[in-house]
């Protein structure tokens, strides 16, 4: 892992003002500068980068490239420059190389961050393989709704869910095991997509989202994009406020705002951010003309060389644990297939269809996206398996028909074709001669007319009908004037997603996913926000709700009443006094709770501060005494709900608590200025 700035943070303040002492203007200025690295073939540009090396006027590189390659520069910078810095070697983390890994909205889906902190370690490791020391990562944007296009690559719509889960993509990236060198993680919220919706909701959750990363987890390197030079103060739509991570007492790492702030001072446009191509001459003439301070230079490259300390990069040891590290296949496989597993959402179960068994009968699987290979693994461009493999490796007997005729090229996959008539016809008629009818369907926001036409079709003929969906998006349709009885939604789950939802089908491993935002119906809200089923059935029963002098104690009892092992995922909700009126209520904790049959367990939330505070449009964080309505259940709708009093004194107590917190106060890392 990198190693704590805490650990030996007198030495290290030592070496890096030792050596920013007898670097050069130029030299500082290099440590900025991150480029591409030259394409296989383009001896000038490889020729005009080595020479740039060699100079100390290029801190590293970011983008795919041999690792050989790599190896190559990294030698340069340590043997062949007057100061021996070592390289950055950035990239974007991506959804790993021996096997891909579902998406970060069915990560999300899996509410599960301890799997996520051991597949975030995997994908580390895989970049250490391949020479990286710096992943651009976690990425972290918030959804509006179901519907939004972008779905596969957001953490859902909560922030509380998005923050645990970036918090262990850092842990993960990092490594906390002293065997592991780990990489530098970055926390990214530069999204413009979500960042610069002007919502005073959707700004809370993304001021919260901010701190409360930071607050469980230490990033080596943040970049927030537009966040970081100002966001409107909402409350009257005219001032801008600036929001600062990287004061003294604050946020340690390396803050890339800063490198933005830099550039724009000496009148460059970054159209790609700060990670790239950030021109080495005119960055120098704006610190000669005055338009760049240079306390600004030395600030960052102060982070910079603090950074690559934290890595062990100025120790041969150093750099030969972040190279040549072997992966293996058959654990990267294993990793896949329970993240897949995990992440696969039972949205109805009503006649149990599922898990199949000896009354299921004869089966048929309808739908080109039972067979696609490379629908699960988006736009990676390699290929997994798909449902019919994951039957055929446990040797289930279907029949499979299209049930719609093959789209060529650009044709709109939602339109019904002439030739879909007949498929539709000839995948009714197997529904009627088979005991259960599989429909599936791959990457639609919602049902197309021959989706709709095809599943009409299949429910005439067979009410045993299953629906499963491979896109990004969960869909409940009404079909025919009522919802369909089995729903399962199992989308961008990487290489193993066939395998995992063979699985989950047949009872092998029982559905653990819950839905990570509520689904819209007809323009009305749907199935809610948590909820999610599995094969056996758990009751919670009415909380009981106790006030501290500086906390609220939350407990209850969980019971499987089923016939078989379960996971259930227990949902803490609240609405502050400012959000009276409100139809939603924030998720402030949940639990994950593994039972036998036929057992029980206590359950205890506590809430203090950090939970019933927060965000001012200015960015202040402020507890507020009031009535707070405390729900505790399976969802966000299957929840007991009881109001509480929560008076001044107690509000007064646990402010005190944030504020001996470690970092000013809880929350003070993010602050207004301006």
């Amino acid at each position: 892992m990198p190693r704590r700035r805490s650990d030996h943070a007198a030495e290290r303040e030592r070496f890096v003002e030792d050596l920013l002492a007898i670097m050069t203007v130029e030299e500082k200025v290099g440590q900025l500068v991150l480029q591409r690295p030259p394409v296989a073939g383009d001896s000038s540009h490889d020729h005009q980068i080595r020479d740039q090396l060699r100079r100390g006027h290029l801190g590293g590189f970011v983008g795919w490239g041999l690792s050989s390659e790599y190896a190559a520069f990294q030698r340069i910078a340590v043997e062949e420059t007057r100061l021996g810095i070592p390289l950055f070697i950035a990239d974007a983390p991506g959804r790993g190389e021996t096997a891909v890994l579902p998406s970060s909205f069915a990560f999300a889906s899996s509410w599960d961050c301890e799997l996520a902190e051991r597949s975030a370690r995997l994908i580390a490791g895989e970049a250490q393989a391949a020479g990286r020391n710096w992943l651009l990562g976690p990425d972290v944007s918030l959804c509006t709704s179901v519907t939004d296009s972008d779905l596969a690559d957001c953490w859902g719509s909560v922030e509380l869910l998005a923050r645990r889960m970036a918090a262990a993509w850092v842990r993960g990236f990092q490594s906390e095991d002293v065997r592991e060198p780990g990489l530098l993680a970055c926390l990214r919220l530069d999204d413009p997509s979500w960042t610069v919706r002007r919502d005073t909701r959707r700004m809370r959750d993304k001021l919260r989202l901010i701190a409360g990363v930071l607050r469980i987890s230490d990033p080596g390197s943040v970049a927030l994009g537009a966040m970081a030079h100002g966001f409107p103060d909402l409350a009257d739509g005219s001032r801008e406020h600036s929001l600062s991570i990287g004061e003294p007492g604050g946020y340690e790492g390396l803050d890339l705002a800063g490198w933005s702030k830099i550039a724009a001072a000496a009148g460059l446009e970054m159209a790609s951010g700060p990670f790239e191509g950030l021109p080495h001459g005119a960055m120098v003439a704006a610190i000669e003309d005055g338009r760049i301070a240079p306390f600004q230079i030395d600030d960052e490259v102060r982070k910079v060389i603090g950074a690559k300390y934290d890595l062990g990069l100025f120790s041969s040891e150093g750099l030969d644990r972040h190279t040549d590290r072997a992966i293996e296949a058959e654990e990267t496989r294993a990793l896949a297939l329970d993240a897949a597993r995990h992440a696969i959402v039972l949205l109805r179960n009503e006649p149990a269809l599922l898990p199949l068994g000896i009354d299921s009968g004869d089966i048929v699987v309808v739908g080109p996206a039972a067979t696609d290979r490379a629908l699960p693994t988006g736009s990676s461009g390699r290929e997994g398996a798909s449902l019919t493999d994951g039957f055929d490796a446990l040797g289930i007997a279907y029949k499979y028909v299209p049930g719609l005729a093959l789209r060529q090229g650009g044709s709109d996959p939602g339109r019904l074709a002439p030739a879909d008539r007949m498929a539709i016809g000839l995948a009714s008629e197997a529904a009627r001669r088979s005991q259960t009818v599989i429909a599936v369907l791959g990457a639609m926001a919602e049902l197309g007319e021959a989706q709709r036409n095809l599943l009409e079709g299949l429910r005439s003929a067979n009410r045993n009908t299953i629906l499963v969906t491979l896109g990004s998006h969960p869909l409940d349709p009404d079909i025919l004037g009522s919802k369909l009885s089995c729903v399962l939604h199992a989308g961008q789950l990487g290489s193993m997603s066939g395998h995992a939802i063979a699985e989950v089908l047949t009872g092998a491993f029982a559905p653990r996913g819950r839905l990570p935002v509520a689904l819209i119906d007809n323009s009305r809200e749907g199935l809610p926000l948590g909820h999610g089923l599995g094969f056996s059935p758990f009751r919670i029963e009415e909380p009981r709700i106790e006030l501290g002098h500086n906390r609220i104690v939350v407990t209850s009892i969980l019971r499987n009443v089923g016939e078989r092992e379960g996971m259930e995922t227990v949902q803490l909700y609240l609405r502050r006094p400012i959000d009276r009126g409100a139809a939603e209520r924030t998720l402030v904790d949940f639990q994950r709770i593994s039972l036998d049959a036929g057992k029980s367990c206590n359950l205890m939330f506590e809430l203090g501060g950090n939970q019933l505070g927060h965000f001012e449009t200015n960015g202040k964080f402020t507890v507020e005494p009031g009535a707070y309505e405390i729900s505790v259940g399976l969802s966000e709708r299957r929840a007991f709900s009881e109001q509480i009093s929560v008076p001044r004194a107690v509000v007064e107590a646990m402010s005190r608590d944030l504020a001996s917190e470690p970092l000013p106060a809880l929350f003070g890392k993010l602050r207004s200025v301006g």
